[in-house]
């Protein structure tokens, strides 16, 4: 493999990775409760 490729493929799986931790630890917001909704609006 050319040496220029597995640069490449490094750098993308790298930047990847980051993407990704930074997703897990930063980007997730608490899911909504669909059941909160549903009682407000019957009342």
């Amino acid at each position: 493999m050319p040496i220029w490729l597995e640069l490449i493929v490094l750098a993308l799986t790298a930047y990847m990775a980051g993407i990704g931790i930074g997703w897990a630890i930063w980007g997730r917001a608490p899911a909504a409760d669909p059941h909160k909704d549903l009682m407000e609006t019957q009342e």
